[in-house]
């Protein structure tokens, strides 16, 4: 008989523990942001391509990704590259329903649908599926917290994406750096 209480308080335990992609998400939209300094891998048909940069999250409508090379910013549907290499800036509009990696880190898609989450040695596994596009993944968070390890988005037959984050922390009034745009060429595909 005490064996069986033992059992239910366990159960009961278990069963009152916050969802773990409830807790990313939780984490990853703290007050003020978040900056991760993370390692990004995309291998497609054989070639690999890779970056290391930090990630500015301030919302789930307003972030930016900033690397040596390149400067990636999503402003409320508004996309902003710039190639710090040719010296050239793209201004484009998101296509509606398209995803992005990043999307998985705001949970601003409404098509991802997580799996069951396992509790492994190093952390959680949440397994998810973007339903739309026959896409899947998994991203590994540190329990209790919700912070972040990384994110593998399998994207086809011959396609992943996986980023690493390597640290993180709050924005703390850091900002992303300004950069000098008047000796750039600016390329506006906005409609």
């Amino acid at each position: 008989m005490q064996k069986l209480f033992l059992f239910i308080i366990l159960v009961g335990e278990m069963g009152a523990q916050p969802d773990p992609y409830q807790q990313f998400l939780d984490y990853m939209n703290a007050k003020g942001g978040r900056i991760l300094e993370i390692e990004f891998y995309q291998e497609q048909f054989g070639e690999r391509f890779e970056s290391n940069g930090t990630f500015f999250y301030s919302g789930k409508r307003y972030y930016t990704f900033d690397a040596l090379d390149q400067r990636i910013t999503f402003n409320n549907g508004e996309i902003t590259t710039i190639n710090k290499v040719g010296k050239q800036v793209v201004y484009d509009q998101a296509i509606p329903g398209e995803v992005t990696i990043f999307d998985i880190l705001t949970g601003t898609n409404k098509s991802l649908q997580t799996g069951e989450t396992l509790l492994e040695k190093n952390g959680f596994r949440i397994p998810f599926t973007l339903l739309d596009w026959e896409m899947h993944g998994t991203i590994r968070t540190i329990p209790d917290s919700g912070k972040p390890k990384e994110i593998i988005l399998k994207t086809g037959e011959n396609s992943e994406i996986w980023i690493k984050i390597v640290s993180v922390e709050s924005v703390k009034g850091r900002d992303v750096a300004t950069i000098d745009l008047t000796e750039y060429e600016i390329i506006d595909l906005r409609e």
